[in-house]
């Protein structure tokens, strides 16, 4: 029998922000904390609550996201961001998924009843959903260029005596009502 899928089964994802952003850096993406919170919400399921937590104190360049009731972000201020994990997850409910390469980190969560995954396998997860799904903005592959003025499947011998369609003005010219015969020049 497969397993559930932890990603879409987790009723909280706890995501160790600075681990989760150096495997993003490994994998060949320099991204900043804004660019991973817009992606967690491709990877979850619906019902899944995301709480990003980061090590230190909040710097004035840190984007808050807009207030959601499934996303959070939280910074470790005086202790570890891995103490504060660890606190988070001991008062989670079941399902708790938590991202990070912390081997340490790791054991501790799953002693308290947790699940945990590699920031690489996460990583992995935003690239299938990108290449799978791309967003408005990301360019789609462009399809080979054609010949100076040439259009797809003009080969010149096709017999067709019509003009072509060309964009831009004039393209849609009125011939008149087709029911009456009469043609407007």
């Amino acid at each position: 029998m497969a397993r559930p899928d932890p990603f879409l089964v987790a009723t909280l994802f706890v995501v160790d922000g600075r681990n989760v952003l150096a495997a993003m850096r490994r994998a060949g993406g320099e991204l900043p904390e804004q660019a991973l919170l817009s992606r967690l919400w491709t990877v979850v399921g619906p019902r899944t609550r995301i709480l990003v937590v980061f090590d230190g104190m909040r710097d004035g360049g840190a984007v808050i996201p807009e207030r959601s009731s499934r996303l959070g972000v939280r910074w470790s201020r005086h202790e570890s961001a891995d103490d504060l994990i660890v606190r988070i997850v001991a008062d989670a409910p079941d399902g708790t998924l938590v991202a990070t390469d912390d081997i340490e980190l790791g054991g501790r969560v799953r002693a308290l009843g947790a699940s945990s995954v590699r920031s690489r396998d996460l990583v992995e997860r935003f690239a299938r959903q990108r290449a799978s799904a791309p967003a408005v903005g990301h360019a789609r592959p462009t399809p080979p260029a054609h010949p100076a003025g040439a259009l797809p499947g003009d080969d010149g011998g096709d017999g067709d005596e019509r003009p072509r369609w060309r964009p831009g003005r004039g393209a849609t010219r009125k011939t008149g009502n087709p029911k009456r015969g009469r043609r407007v020049p």
